[in-house]
């Protein structure tokens, strides 16, 4: 089973993944990292962070972008309230 690498993306910054995880395949990987991305936004938004992580990069073991999980797909409703600004 390949290990993918969850790096959390912000506004102005990266947050790299050291250790990884073993998954099924990229689909489970990309399960996973929405599931990560919308229990992240919301520990952001009830602790009145000013900035909302943006997306999730999903790396194989090379390093290499493998998918991208972002906000507007995890959480539709915060897209579309962002938009409509």
């Amino acid at each position: 089973m390949p290990t993918y690498y969850f790096y959390i993306q912000h506004a102005d910054h990266v947050v790299t993944d050291p250790d990884g995880e073993t998954f099924l395949d990229l689909e489970a990987a990309r399960e996973e990292a929405g599931e990560a991305l919308r229990e992240l936004v919301g520990r952001a938004i009830l602790s009145n962070q000013k900035e909302l992580p943006q997306a999730i990069e999903i790396r194989d073991a090379h390093g290499q972008l493998a998918a991208e999980v972002h906000i507007d797909a995890a959480i539709p409703q915060i897209a579309h309230r962002n938009r409509d600004r």
